[in-house]
């Protein structure tokens, strides 16, 4: 059964609240997993990925005392540093063979419990919610419930930032789960991000995008694209000039004279060297 996921509210910094708890925010899929006579697996758009995720239905019925609809995240963690690796979670969920092939550090990691037993738990508070998952939720290789915090909020998103970790996210502890909607101060997500100042050395013509790179010594390496924070005023007025400087073009793409500085912010470069979620900030006047 799928059960529509409660939305989170984007927080610019971390705070204390004595009404609160504090959870990591993992990086992967979030995911509805239902535990009945067939357990089945959800993203949190309706799409059913089960037969992508054979052992995580696997574990998940060991776990589950009885029929229950869990909301999580699907993760792979990387093995040498124990952190979810979003890159590593992607490689699997769009992988042909998928179930197939066992992929180390892939883990379902429970952190609210919707329905149990054929009872609706969305109207209970959070504490009571969270109550409920402990007791009837086992843990395996595979299947895990998260670990949260009532307080030190500030000093765990510090050391997210020091770790490179996606950030934190901040429930209050009596609210009831509200599936669909993105109420506010209820949860809320503080994200770490990274930023650079990079030149823009070209941009797509099918779709709007801005290729990126930094200056390292006397060459520029590429770091990938921008397509968000386009529509800024200062976005706008920049692109009139990298079509005046445009240097090689064909049909998709156009290269232009790397003269044109931008501030960009992202969640942290992939393994292939480039900035992931990528966002024009600011623009440096020439």
């Amino acid at each position: 059964m799928y059960i529509e996921p409660m939305l989170l509210v984007d927080q610019k910094e971390a705070y204390e609240s004595k009404d609160s708890i504090v959870e990591l925010k993992l990086d992967g899929i979030r995911t509805i997993l239902s535990v009945n006579d067939k357990t089945r697996i959800f993203t949190r758009h309706n799409n059913e990925i089960t037969s992508n995720f054979e052992e995580v239905t696997t574990a998940a019925a060991r776990a589950a005392k009885a029929p229950m609809v869990l909301d999580g995240e699907l993760i792979v963690s990387d093995l040498s540093t124990g952190k979810p690796d979003f890159s590593a979670m992607m490689s699997r969920f769009s992988s042909r063979s998928r179930s197939k092939i066992p992929t180390p550090g892939l883990t379902f990691v429970a952190f609210d419990i919707l329905s149990y037993d054929g009872k609706d738990l969305r109207g209970l508070p959070l504490m009571k919610r969270k109550e409920i998952l402990e007791e009837v939720l086992s843990e395996n290789e595979i299947i895990k419930k998260i670990r949260y915090m009532e307080s030190g909020f500030v000093p765990l998103y510090e050391l997210c930032k020091q770790e490179q970790l996606e950030g934190i996210v901040i429930k209050k502890k009596d609210a009831v789960y509200h599936s669909g909607k993105r109420p506010k101060s209820v949860w809320e997500r503080v994200v770490v991000y990274q930023r650079e100042r990079c030149i823009v050395t070209g941009f797509s013509k099918k779709e709007k995008s801005w290729y990126i790179g930094i200056r390292r010594g006397d060459h520029i390496e590429s770091v990938g694209a921008v397509k968000y924070g386009l529509n800024t005023s200062k976005a706008k007025a920049l692109y009139p000039k990298l079509l005046k400087s445009v240097i090689k073009e064909n049909q998709a793409y156009a290269i232009v004279k790397p003269e044109h500085e931008i501030l960009v912010r992202f969640r942290h470069y992939t393994k292939d060297g480039k900035m992931r979620l990528a966002v024009v900030e600011d623009v440096y006047n020439k």
